[in-house]
């Protein structure tokens, strides 16, 4: 029987082959055939893999923003916030800085002299300090008449090439000085200052409707270029959204100069309106030049003083 099944097995597999070559074997490229990409059918089990969001790249760790030592941090803010005699801020031999809160003051003496500072009318000395009082004369008096007296510092070098710092108190203000000994008989024989908010004050409560206490009059006018113009601002002020510039009020009988946005090295013009002796920009900018002239043009720079305190930007 085994021996009948093992022959009968040849002749199976030679049938089967035969019937397999009987059939109809399509062509290549006879039909076009279409195809479809398959997209798979989330997951069945729930696999909390396929709830996940797509994976975002972590963006690289940036560099630490690189400490300022403290002297070199001192060193920047005591050269921006020094004020030194102007040529086209003088009154006779009286050199008048516009006052500003933090600001420091260079007052140049010499040795023979007397500096003399003057407040203005009514202000009263509280305290009087000064950093080296052994090589400096610093004294305290009074000018004027007794109805309207003004208190006055008086100051002398015993040397030249000294310095000292100087911290007057009084009751309205703080004033900081930096005194200068130098060799010679030139000498700072007056210094007095200017008081934007107080000429304001005198005039009024309000400005264009707006209260003073809302104003900000901390703005520096500097001439960088040419001889101070009879054109140059009395003031400059902003209500924190737009920014006025005051001219004097006969500017209306004379060419008025363009207003330019300082960028860095870039400058450009900006748009303003023009109501009575006043430029109003409507917003606000830390540097901008006032130019008038072709190739030998007059400037006038005015920069926005921000106060260094912390926790606060104006």
């Amino acid at each position: 029987m085994k021996r009948t099944l093992l022959a009968a097995l040849p002749a199976l597999s030679l049938l089967c082959a035969c019937a397999t070559t009987g059939l109809e074997t399509p062509a290549v490229g006879a039909t076009t055939v279409a195809t479809m990409d398959l997209v798979p059918a989330p997951s069945a089990s729930g696999s909390s893999d396929d709830l996940l969001p797509p994976q975002v790249q972590a963006p690289a760790p940036q560099r630490a923003r690189r400490a300022v030592a403290p002297i070199s941090a001192l060193t920047t803010a005591n050269a921006d916030a020094r004020r030194r005699p102007d040529p086209d801020a003088f009154v006779d031999a009286a050199q008048m800085y516009a006052y500003a809160p933090g600001a420091l003051y260079e007052v140049y003496a010499a040795p023979g002299y007397l500096s003399t500072i003057l407040l203005e009318p009514g202000e009263a000395i509280v305290t009087v300090a000064a950093g080296d009082t052994t090589r400096w004369l610093v004294e305290e008096t009074t000018s004027g008449d007794h109805g309207d007296p003004r208190a006055m510092l008086l100051i002398k070098p015993t040397r030249a090439g000294i310095r000292t710092n100087i911290v007057l108190a009084t009751d309205r203000r703080t004033y900081l000085i930096e005194a200068i000994a130098v060799q010679g008989s030139a000498y700072s024989a007056q210094t007095a200052w200017t008081y934007a908010n107080d000429r304001v004050r005198a005039s009024g409560s309000h400005i264009d409707g707006i209260a003073l206490e809302e104003l900000d009059f901390r703005y520096r006018i500097e001439t960088v270029r040419g001889r101070a113009p009879h054109w140059r601002p009395v003031r400059v002020f902003d209500d924190g959204r737009r920014t006025y510039v005051e001219f004097p009020l006969d500017i209306a009988t004379s060419e008025a100069p363009p207003l330019f946005l300082r960028d860095g090295s870039d400058v450009a013009l900006v748009n303003y309106r023009v109501m009575g002796n006043r430029y109003v920009v409507d917003r606000l900018f830390d540097v901008a030049e006032l130019r008038l002239g072709g190739q030998r043009q007059t400037i006038v720079r005015i920069s926005r003083e921000r106060p260094r305190t912390r926790g606060g930007h104006r």
